[in-house]
Order: structure tokens, then C-alpha cells, then sequence
């Protein structure tokens, strides 16, 4: 009967200083929101519109984040004309037949909605929904497998679509020098 006492109490301490740290662990983020404060971001005018010609599709990986839409908006000329749907794994979720449909029913609201006739996949090496790189046991089978999963997500567009253009990147990280970069390789 005294551990259960001795339980009950601690379970009370507990619960009153749950409050208390609350209160103390302040953000040092300022509230951008703060007294219902709007906050708008101005669009160029092609940005306005509502269809685009290109859906594109990366993981959700922050390493790749900022270089897969510089990538998109400069290097492929995409600014302002492109749907852009990041996903954990990319096509790691496309080529499983068990999360597909899931995804293809959201590729077919950018298709069908934006009037998409162009799409990039971008698949990335030591991705987390494969388990990372080491999962493949070397570079040349992590290469092998993620360039096959690259060209079946094509297949499955082509097969859905038949009349959409399917273009397919796989990224990597690079040390060059003191500065790690981001490598997009095309896959045909």
C-alpha cells in the first residue's frame, strides 16, 4: 500500500511541475502571428496563375531541401511553373505497391488540376526510407537499385499518363574541398 502512495504522489509532483516547465521553456523564436498580425509574401505575376506545366518530386530530406529548388527554378528553368510534392523516400513510397495508390491519387490532383505535362523525380543516395546507404552494402548496389526504383517510377507514370514527359535526377552529397555539395546525375 505505501508504493502505491509513494506512486500517486510522485505521479502529483509530477503533474504540477509539467505546468510550471511550460511556462519557463520559452521559445526564442518571435511570434510572427502575435495579436492576429498578418504577414504576406509578394508573387510575381506568373506565380498567380493557376496551372503549371511540371510537377516536382523530391524526398522530404531538409540536406537536399534548399538545392532541390534551386535545382528546379534555376538549373531546369522551372521558376513559377511547377507543382512541387515532397514525400518521405520519392520514389521509394512510388515503386512500393503498397503505399502507390496513395501517392498516385495525389499526383492526380497536380495532373489533372494544373494541366501537368512534365515531371521530374528526384531521388537522393543515403535516403532514410531505404535505410540510409548502408543498407545496400556498397555504392555500386546503392547506385544499381536506386536508379532501377528511378526508371520503374517513369514506367508508372508512363503506364498512368502515357502522354507525359518523365524526367528522373538522383542526387548525391559531395565533398569538394572544405564545402559539401549537392550532385544531381540525369538517369535516362
Amino acid at each position: 500500500m505505501k508504493k502505491i502512495g509513494k506512486a500517486i504522489f510522485a505521479g502529483c509532483i509530477v503533474l504540477l511541475l509539467i505546468p510550471a516547465s511550460c511556462t519557463l521553456n520559452k521559445s526564442s523564436l518571435p511570434d510572427r502571428l502575435l495579436d492576429n498580425q498578418q504577414i504576406s509574401v509578394t508573387v510575381s505575376p506568373e506565380a498567380a496563375r493557376s496551372d503549371c506545366d511540371t510537377l516536382v518530386i523530391t524526398c522530404i530530406d531538409y540536406r537536399f531541401a534548399i538545392a532541390n529548388q534551386e535545382f528546379a527554378n534555376d538549373t531546369l528553368g522551372l521558376r513559377d511553373n511547377y507543382d512541387h510534392i515532397s514525400i518521405p523516400g520519392s520514389i521509394y513510397n512510388l515503386v512500393n505497391p503498397e503505399t502507390r495508390p496513395l501517392l498516385f491519387s495525389k499526383f492526380a490532383l497536380s495532373v489533372s488540376m494544373h494541366l501537368i505535362n512534365h515531371v521530374v523525380v528526384v531521388s537522393h543516395r543515403d535516403c532514410g526510407a531505404y535505410g540510409g546507404s548502408v543498407t545496400f552494402g556498397s555504392e555500386i548496389a546503392e547506385y544499381e537499385t536506386l536508379t532501377a526504383d528511378l526508371k520503374m517510377a517513369r514506367e508508372l507514370f508512363l503506364e498512368k499518363y502515357p502522354t507525359l514527359k518523365v524526367d528522373l535526377f538522383l542526387e548525391s552529397l559531395v565533398k569538394e574541398g572544405d564545402e559539401t555539395k549537392v550532385h544531381f546525375e540525369k538517369i535516362l
